[in-house]
């Protein structure tokens, strides 16, 4: 039970630009439903002070975090702040905190999307925990405003400024996102249709009520450990069967997506399709590592048959991302371009079939992989977290990184997924195989 709680609107130091929006993209708009919730458990007392001074001089680099929605199209730099709230939980140990449940929501201080589009609530909110031998940072952001990267980058830059050290100031322009295309809509799905894209119907998304509402969808996993020594032995396993030198993120999606496959039963002719969310910083033409907002799509592959071992897996992931890869990439230009005239035109067109991510046996395996952002380096001058507990927005397939001192990742599987996984008995053939990685 909280012992006393305060709340403080932070602002700005200086409100620069008063009349400036910050208008959503296609993109932007299509998170809108999304909020992202960071929780950092930290095994020292947060300077609460500090970090205030921090936030203030942050905003001037991030002004529409302080700001509110007006006319449900924009975010206007108002500089009306955002809360900050600190919390006495010091009758709690970090231990006790493990053992709690529903703990990203206890430690974060809510925001509702439907609130922020109306401008009642802020887009951000930010809450310290004081523990009994440490504090928990928990804060809750607005997808629309920021992605992964742009949202763990932010926190990353805070730390900085609090440390007075230099950081890469954040790019605030939303113009460099492509605009739609002066295209009908019969042209925009005549194209989409010839890259092999899918049309969902409206009523097929009726499907999602009965797992809605008993929670299956909000099931998630706890964290299945990969030791580095497991990632090094399945990456020299992959490049050594394939022509090609095999990154970590693809021996990891293939072996996941096989594993995927065995959970799931599926027949061996049955046709799966692998998806993963990839970051265009630096890979679209004028969208450089730094830009702030939501810069992400789907890369999916072909269909491949479930008997495919993890090499083939592998080898059509490779041969789907390796265009991706390039800077700038055609590739890229491509999908965004079409994405985006989709979403123009409010159509429900996709290059996989969304409403399999949560049947009962997905044949679509969804794959988000946040091991390459500063998620362990967040430090504010009192050391770094000892635990960062992942966010929890529905990705089928969450990769983690684990504690740097550890080394390795942690894989956690939500939704149906997840559902499977709890109703598997101890000792299951899967779990002793997933298990096996942690050594």
């Amino acid at each position: 039970m909280n012992k006393q709680a305060t709340v403080e609107c932070i602002r700005a130091v200086e409100n620069i630009h008063p009349l400036k929006e910050w208008k959503l993209s296609l993109l932007d708009h299509s998170c809108y439903p999304m909020v992202i919730r960071g929780t950092w458990i930290f095994d020292k007392r947060l300077d609460v002070n500090i970090m205030k001074t921090g936030l203030k001089k942050l905003l001037n680099y991030y002004p529409h975090l302080s700001g509110r929605m007006k006319d449900k199209k924009a975010i206007y730099f108002t500089n009306d702040g955002v809360p900050f709230t600190v919390n006495d939980e010091s009758d709690l140990t970090i231990k006790d905190v493990y053992k709690m449940e529903n703990l990203i929501k206890h430690f974060t201080s809510e925001i509702k999307p439907p609130k922020i589009k109306r401008g009642i609530d802020p887009p951000m909110s930010i809450k310290i925990t004081t523990l009994k031998n440490g504090s928990i940072l928990g804060i809750q952001c607005s997808h629309m405003l920021m992605d992964g990267d742009s949202f763990y980058t932010m926190v990353y830059n805070w730390g900085k400024i609090c440390k007075k050290e230099d950081f890469k100031p954040p790019l605030l322009e939303q113009s460099l996102i492509p605009a739609p295309e002066n295209r009908t809509k019969d042209q925009v799905l005549k194209t989409a249709y010839e890259h092999g894209w899918e049309k969902i119907p409206k009523l097929s998304f009726l499907r999602f009520l009965p797992k809605l509402i008993s929670g299956i969808l909000k099931e998630r996993s706890n964290a299945f450990y990969i030791s580095p020594t497991s990632l090094k032995l399945l990456k020299e396993k992959v490049s050594t069967d394939n022509a090609f030198n095999c990154s970590t993120n693809i021996a990891l999606s293939s072996f996941i997506t096989k594993m995927c496959i065995k959970l799931f039963e599926h027949d061996e002719k049955t046709k799966c399709k692998q998806v993963t969310v990839a970051n265009i910083r630096n890979h679209l033409e004028g969208i450089p590592s730094n830009f702030v907002g939501n810069a992400s799509t789907f890369i999916t592959t072909t269909s491949f048959l479930a008997s495919a071992s993890v090499d083939e897996i592998a080898r059509i992931i490779h041969q789907t991302i390796e265009p991706i890869r390039k800077t700038p990439s055609q590739k890229v230009k491509e999908i965004m371009t079409m994405s985006i005239n989709l979403m123009y035109h409010k159509l429900l067109v996709f290059p996989f079939d969304f409403t399999e991510l949560h049947s009962k046996k997905p044949t679509v395996i969804h794959i988000n992989n946040f091991s390459s952002l500063p998620i362990y380096d967040i430090d504010f001058g009192s050391g770094k977290p000892v635990s960062v507990i992942p966010h929890d927005l529905g990705d089928q397939v969450l990769i983690w990184p684990a504690h740097p001192k550890k080394g390795g990742l942690e894989i956690y599987f939500a939704g149906m997924p997840a559902h499977i996984i709890h109703k598997l008995q101890e000792g299951d053939s899967w779990l002793r195989e997933m298990k096996k990685y942690s050594l």
